[in-house]
């Protein structure tokens, strides 16, 4: 199967030599957030960072927010299932919990598993996502050692609007969703809301080691999101953000295979924000952001009494303050994190305490440019950790820009990893320390009118990775890892026609022993090509292909590569009425992210999107 990944590569290489003709003005309006916690164009960027803007999350046609991150560059998934199903995001071949989610700037996250349920955030409910590879514990604090994402809700501002999407698909999908927002005088609102449900297929198949139970396992979420700023004086802004989402999904526990389990999951987020122009050099920012992990098990289909309950409750006060100079651009920052686990699991802690300061600078001098990060984190359950991070970008043509950097990471242990009571067999540790990151990049891009490109290598070094002993009597720092890669990226328009690329090539390695990271590949590449074909219909194709993984640390259980095809057509009946049809997998390929759970078969999905003008 790896052989097959060549083609595709070698398109993308192709798609990136094309751009580097004379093309038009270059590209520098839009702006990124999250690489620097700065609003900072993308043209001055010198991170790894890929947007993906609201026209995009609506042309991908993607059903949910993994599905769609797949197809970036250097970020893989796993999932036990199908939709709703646990899904896992490495981001360039880093553990799937060495990655920070954010929401609107605010963390919904599960201490006791370190984990973020992206499979539960709508994409009905997304306006655009960030997408930051490589170190970010500079700019983030703990657990930024793969990157971050960042999904921000639906903004109100213009005129009122008003939009509406409907659909349903294979396996009685069910889908709807709306939002109205705008700006009325000096405030500006959002509210969106979303329902999708579907019949779902087995979770399980038969080389599952926990039981294989051939029943349909289904998935129905409800969600919302609101937004309201007062603009109540020039450069005085006050916002409350608003966002929850409710899942039920059934699954195949293996506890006794003749009866339902089904787990319900409720992430919920909100924040009030006060954000102040000082002077014409300052800006201060200050927020207090609460979100919520709740997770609940019912199995053997009782669903009347819970078998089993995590729940983290996250409270941040962050304040950050912007100064602009003759020199650059300066940030300075604090922070205060308060998180509780309750849980039938009896921890013996249950609370943790982690103050930050942080700071940061941009510059800018002639071609070159210049960024540096410095924080400082204090964690009431292993103490203190600093990190810090240095970029530097050159300009040497109009569209170029070539950069090289050098970062640091952390991941602080979860709750399950400190505390885990003793339970068969195995048991936390509370004597763990920190896993830590060395990383070093380089990039050489192009970005000019409606085409852009871009090659990125890395490093990245893993010391006191925690797992579990070889005895399974509990965990420690005992591995060590190495990943090494590259990415390749591009995306261009010629006409009607639109062309998007990525490959990654990478080594993900326990460097204890030379085993292949578990459920990441070597090589993984995907190309999404589009065309209007007349002025209201648009066709297109989807490729994304991975290469030969491992399910376990040991390499002894292979996944094998695969190739799926997705196909898809939109039509503009007017300027506010679309028409959307996607089938997904056309080759009706099996294959298995994690062994012994399913993948979707062939599926299709026709929708019809309204939105006043």
């Amino acid at each position: 199967m790896q052989t097959r990944l060549f083609p595709l590569c070698a398109l993308s290489l192709a798609c990136a030599q094309a751009f580097a003709v004379t093309l038009p003005e270059y590209r520098g309006e839009e702006v990124v957030v999250t690489a620097t916690r700065q609003a900072t164009p993308v043209a001055k960027v010198l991170s790894d960072v890929t947007v993906i803007d609201a026209d995009e999350i609506a042309r991908a046609g993607a059903q949910d927010l993994p599905a769609l991150l797949a197809r970036v560059a250097g970020v893989e998934v796993a999932s036990n299932g199908g939709r709703g199903q646990t899904a896992s995001v490495f981001l360039r071949g880093a553990e799937a919990d060495h990655t920070v989610v954010l929401v609107d700037g605010m963390r919904i996250v599960s201490a006791t598993d370190g984990s973020t349920a992206l499979q539960h955030i709508p994409l009905s409910e997304i306006e655009r996502i960030e997408i930051l590879r490589g170190p970010a514990s500079s700019l983030y604090g703990g657990d930024a050692i793969g990157g971050v994402i960042q999904v921000f809700t639906r903004q109100g501002s213009g005129a009122p609007r008003f939009a509406v999407n409907v659909g349903g698909g294979s396996r009685d999908q069910r889908k709807v969703s709306a939002n109205v927002s705008g700006q009325l005088d000096q405030t500006a609102f959002s509210l969106s809301v979303s329902h999708d449900q579907t019949r779902g297929f087995s979770a399980t198949n038969a080389n599952n080691a926990f039981g294989f139970d051939p029943d349909r396992d289904g998935n129905e979420n409800k969600a919302y999101s609101a937004r309201l700023a007062q603009h109540w004086a020039p450069g005085q802004t006050l916002s409350l953000n608003l966002f929850q989402t409710f899942a039920t999904t059934d699954y195949d526990g293996g506890f006794d295979n003749a009866k339902p389990d089904e787990v319900r999951q409720r992430l919920t987020g909100q924040s009030v924000e006060s954000r102040n122009v000082l002077t014409d050099a300052w800006t201060s920012t200050l927020r207090f952001a609460r979100t919520q992990d709740k997770y609940e098990d019912y199995t053997d289909g009782n669903f009347a009494v819970r078998n089993g309950l995590f729940q983290t409750t996250q409270d941040e006060w962050t304040w950050q303050n912007d100064i602009n100079s003759a020199v650059g651009t300066w940030m300075a920052g604090a922070s205060h994190v308060d998180q509780k686990v309750e849980a039938q699991t009896r921890f013996s802690a249950t609370e943790r305490t982690v103050k930050s300061l942080f700071g940061g600078y941009q510059g800018e001098f002639g071609a070159l440019l210049a960024q540096a990060n410095l924080r400082y984190d204090d964690n009431s359950q292993f103490g203190d950790k600093t990190t810090g991070s240095a970029n530097l970008g050159w300009r040497f043509a109009p569209g170029w820009l070539a950069t090289a950097g050098y970062g640091t990471a952390f991941k602080a242990p979860t709750f399950n990893d400190l505390y885990w009571p003793l339970a068969f067999g195995y048991q936390g540790n509370p004597n763990l320390k920190p896993e830590t990151s060395k990383q070093w990049e380089a990039s050489l891009g192009y970005r000019a009118g409606e085409s852009a490109a871009k090659l990125v290598l890395f490093r990245n070094e893993i010391d006191n990775l925690i797992v579990i002993k070889s005895d399974f009597s509990t965990v420690d720092n005992l591995n060590r890892a190495i990943i090494k890669g590259a990415t390749l990226s591009g995306d261009t328009r010629f006409g009607g026609l639109a062309l998007e690329a990525s490959a990654t090539w990478q080594s993900p390695e326990n460097a204890d022993n030379g085993k292949q990271l578990q459920r990441r590949a070597r090589r993984h590449a995907s190309l999404r090509a589009s065309y209007a074909l007349v002025e209201p219909l648009t066709v297109g194709v989807e490729l994304r292909a991975q290469g030969r993984r491992y399910d376990d640390s040991a390499n002894n259980t292979r996944l094998a590569g695969y190739g799926v095809t997705n196909l898809f057509a939109s039509y503009a009946i007017d300027r506010q009425w679309t028409l959307d049809a996607r089938v997904d997998n056309v080759g009706d390929k099996e294959y298995e992210l994690v062994r012994g759970y399913n993948t979707p078969r062939r599926e299709y999905f026709l929708g019809v999107r309204y939105a006043s003008q």
